[in-house]
């Protein structure tokens, strides 16, 4: 009986789908054309570094010189204190039942007052006008005066005074630590503004001498018991500790609901950061200058990279990798550039600022500063910004050579070669 025999079935080909290259190989082959090349590679890092190096470099001294003004200018435990003063009002006085009461708020640690009232003082015959302040052991807490010789005031004090430079010199005394037990003539007429106190007058020995406490003017410090005693019923201003710097505005709107004046140094440090937000852009912008040569060198190289291996990755492309492979190849080789440049050269800023703040401290010791100071601050968020920026850079500026190695014909790159 006859067989028909088997149909063999044809084998359908399926089309050969392109392989995308691994990830590590394609660095291999973006590192060694980066190594390959080393006149042509060594100059676009150093563009890149020169570029990276001016702007980290004016950066971190626009950010450490923000710094050192900060630190000079507010401390830390500074920002959680409010001020507190009266306006011209008859109804509403800072007196012992308000202070009582701002005591009473939540997350206010510590609370401490003040008097001042004009005065003089007279010294071997001689007389000078300055201003007489009466301060609680609170209140001298809080300030921190910076105590030259001597001792500040204590509770048990009565006919003592703590003196500032400033008064020292007005009354012929130029040694801190020789005026400490001298005997001062201290008069007061609160009388002429307050009907109802009596004037504060006798003699205080100087137990203590400050730097300064509100200014550059005279200034005399005599406990505020003295002022209490004399009948005087307002204070002049108060201090008011907070715990934590966050609650510092709530605290404040609370007080002058109550109708009081407040001011805070975070005023004053927001009014510096904004200054030097601005002093930085310029600074930042000065070094730019130095990043648009690097773009541009950049571009060129990777450019250059694409028409040379133009056959390459033609040949790559009928071997089977993707064309997205080939993009990927030129990131990578943007990404080395880039990511050498910008450590290299935030290394060299950092190194940089070193010696500059190292010279300047010298010169400063010499002249008689006895603190040392930093000019230069280096946060890792902005090192960080730094590198990422420039590799962000990197890949905007490879955009194109990319692109055109994306979209290679592989029978024209092949047949012009």
């Amino acid at each position: 009986m006859f067989k028909p025999e088997p149909q063999i079935k044809a084998e359908t080909s399926k089309p050969r789908k392109f392989e995308s290259i691994k990830g590590s190989v394609l660095l291999y082959f973006a590192m060694k054309n980066f190594l390959d090349r080393k006149l042509r590679s060594f100059l676009t890092v150093l563009a890149v570094v020169i570029g990276v190096f001016a702007i980290f470099f004016l950066l971190s001294f626009g950010l450490g010189v923000q710094d050192l003004v900060t630190q000079q200018v507010i401390g830390n435990e500074s920002l959680k204190t409010i001020d507190v003063s009266s306006a011209n009002s008859k109804i509403i006085k800072l007196d012992a039942q308000a202070i009582k009461q701002i005591k009473t708020y939540p997350h206010v640690k510590q609370v401490g007052v003040e008097y001042s009232y004009p005065g003089d003082i007279t010294y071997n015959g001689g007389e000078s006008d300055m201003v007489v302040y009466g301060i609680d052991q609170q209140y001298q807490s809080i300030h921190q005066a910076r105590l030259l010789s001597g001792r500040l005031l204590e509770a048990a004090d009565n006919k003592s005074v703590v003196i500032n430079q400033a008064a020292l010199r007005a009354i012929g005394i130029k040694d801190a630590a020789g005026a400490i037990g001298k005997t001062l003539n201290v008069s007061a007429p609160l009388n002429q503004t307050i009907a109802s106190a009596e004037p504060i007058t006798g003699a205080f020995s100087i137990v203590g001498v400050v730097e300064s406490m509100t200014g550059a003017g005279g200034e005399i410090f005599i406990p505020s018991s003295i002022f209490d005693v004399s009948g005087v019923p307002v204070y002049s201003r108060a201090k008011v500790v907070i715990d934590e710097i966050g609650n510092v505005a709530s605290i404040r709107d609370r007080i002058k609901g109550s109708g009081f004046m407040t001011t805070s140094l975070v005023d004053t440090l927001n009014q510096i950061n904004d200054i030097f937000k601005y002093f930085n852009l310029v600074l930042v912008g000065f070094g730019s200058i130095g990043m648009v040569v690097a773009i541009l060198g950049m571009f060129n190289s990777l450019t250059i990279s694409l028409f040379e291996r133009t056959r390459e990755i033609g040949l790559m492309i009928v071997l089977g990798a993707r064309r997205s492979s080939m993009r990927r190849l030129f990131i990578y080789e943007a990404m080395i550039i880039s990511f050498t440049g910008a450590a290299i050269g935030v290394i060299l800023a950092i190194i940089a600022g070193r010696i500059v703040n190292f010279y300047v401290n010298l010169g400063a010791a010499s002249r008689g500063v006895t603190s040392s100071f930093e000019l230069f601050a280096t946060p890792l968020w902005a090192i960080a910004a730094i590198i990422l920026g420039t590799m962000l850079i990197g890949m905007a500026v490879v955009y194109w050579p990319a692109r055109r190695a994306e979209r290679v014909n592989p029978i024209d790159a092949l047949r012009r070669e």
